[in-house]
């Protein structure tokens, strides 16, 4: 599934929560993103307004992104596309970018670490609604990005 997002318009509030409460008093949360949340929030960790396309085909455990920006000089575009997998991280969301090319050469080291940053930061922004909350799973499906999150209580602390 192809959804494609412009830099500029980008969607907020796409997410879908299902709490539940655990035998000893703790919280069970699951934060649902739709494609084109997912989407925006790449947007956002990309931080580029030279960007006039971005699309992500999600696919089972990881999404590909292609997309378009606006040269330096306001003459051509260049094409940019990367795989984006995500992980569990000391209880945060991790983002890992693979297989990164600037008009088909690499993307220099530097610069997908701090796409990986700050995607992460975003991405996992829009999941966690409870600040307390620990990240314990993620899985990317064809569909929808879905975060498990664990919350203690005051009950489950005893």
């Amino acid at each position: 599934m192809l959804v494609t997002v412009a830099a500029f318009a980008l969607l907020a509030g796409a997410c879908s929560i299902d709490v539940e409460r655990n035998d000893d008093g703790s919280l069970q949360i699951e934060s649902v993103l739709t494609e084109e949340s997912v989407g925006s929030e790449i947007a956002k960790g990309i931080d580029d307004p030279q960007v006039n396309y971005l699309a992500v085909d999600m696919k089972e455990g990881y999404a590909l992104v292609d997309m378009e920006r606006e040269r330096d000089s306001g003459i051509g575009v260049d094409n940019i596309a990367f795989r984006v997998d995500l992980f569990v991280d000391d209880g945060h969301l991790g983002v890992s970018i693979t297989e990164a090319v600037w008009n088909e050469f690499p993307i220099p080291q530097e610069l997908v670490d701090i796409w990986n940053e700050e995607m992460a930061v975003e991405l996992e922004r829009e999941g966690k609604k409870d600040p307390d909350s620990t990240l314990v799973a993620v899985n990317l499906s064809e569909t929808a990005l879905t975060m498990e999150w664990h919350v203690e209580t005051q009950e489950s602390k005893g």
